[in-house]
């Protein structure tokens, strides 16, 4: 049985998933149940929520007993279109490819998070005595699941999702931009939390000014400059689910580094699109933009939360430098 969720109805089933199916160790069901538009199929021990571009991709968020979750997954894959793809636990996904043969694992990636505080010590970390809890200085790519990373030609979302039907950011590449490739059998990653490893340079007092958060009259010229930085983000100005977005300007007035608040729910901060100039990187702007934007997000919620690809060992290593904590997801998709 699928199950609407909306305004109030919402709210009660985003309790009951999360009281008996996720608990607290699991946020995913809890963060995609108040996606808007958010559909829910469950059964004893096992709970399915689809949602429509959420982090720049279809999802199908699963959660329970494998068993359990792999036949209700049966239903809902026939009952929603061919973009949408499962999302869960590592070791949950693993669980169901081995008992759906016509799902195969498209990407694993770490989902990332904090219930504290970041402690920071803004563009001051990256001075002598300055505080520094990562190991790098600099988050200086959008996401591979929408906050930074650096250029890849093959970067999807790595999460489990699809870009349908041209392009669907302001400004952003099409679907031509994947070489060719169908946008369903995109390489996926978690194009979210990206950070480029660099040279560190001592920061001159007043040589940036912010962190801050954005006026929508800036919006052109976030968007010109991930275009130029990280045309892969997820997280573009005016795109749905993409609410604001902070930044660090030179002393010129230039904006060097930004991110995005985008996908939060009331329960879960959610941050993607961290981008910096190229010229701008190795100064810890995008360790002091990450900080910023994680503490404003925590305010009132539970945890802050971004997506990481594996592979990207200088953003996994500056989030958990600033206090994230890992939790190893996948996706799947049809093969």
């Amino acid at each position: 049985m699928a199950d609407g969720v909306n305004g109030r109805e919402k709210l009660q089933w985003q309790h009951v998933a999360m009281i008996e199916i996720a608990p607290d160790r699991d946020p995913l069901v809890r963060w995609a149940l108040r996606a808007p538009g958010a559909r829910v199929w469950r059964r004893t021990d096992a709970v399915v929520v689809a949602c429509a571009d959420l982090s720049h991709w279809d999802r199908l968020v699963i959660n329970g007993e494998p068993e359990a979750v792999a036949g209700l997954l049966r239903q809902v894959l026939g009952e929603t279109g061919e973009t949408f793809r499962p999302f869960g636990t590592e070791e949950l996904v693993t669980e169901i490819v081995a008992r759906i043969p016509e799902l195969e694992v498209s990407a694993t990636f770490a989902w990332m998070e904090t219930t504290q505080p970041v402690q920071r010590g803004g563009m001051d970390a990256d001075r002598p005595g300055g505080v520094n809890r990562g190991g790098h200085s600099d988050v200086d790519s959008d996401e591979s699941h929408g906050l930074g990373l650096g250029r890849r030609a093959d970067v999807g979302l790595g999460d489990g999702g699809v870009l349908t039907g041209g392009d669907l950011r302001p400004g952003g590449p099409g679907p031509a931009a994947d070489g060719g490739v169908t946008p369903d059998r995109r390489r996926e990653t978690a194009s979210g939390g990206g950070v480029t490893p660099g040279r560190r340079r001592e920061t001159a007092p007043g040589e940036f000014s912010g962190p801050f958060w954005l006026g929508i009259e800036t919006w052109p010229e976030v968007t010109e400059m991930i275009q130029e930085a990280y045309p892969e983000s997820y997280a573009w100005p005016g795109h749905p689910g993409v609410h604001r977005w902070a930044g660090i300007r030179g002393a010129d007035g230039e904006l060097l580094t930004v991110a995005a608040e985008a996908w939060s729910t009331p329960e879960i901060g959610f941050m993607s699109g961290v981008t910096t100039r190229p010229s701008a990187r190795g100064r810890g702007l995008g360790t002091a933009i990450c900080a910023f934007v994680a503490d404003e997000l925590l305010a009132g919620r539970e945890r802050v939360a971004l997506l990481v690809d594996y592979w990207n060992t200088a953003a996994l290593a500056t989030y958990s430098g600033l206090g994230f904590t890992t939790r190893r997801v996948a996706a799947a998709r049809r093969r």
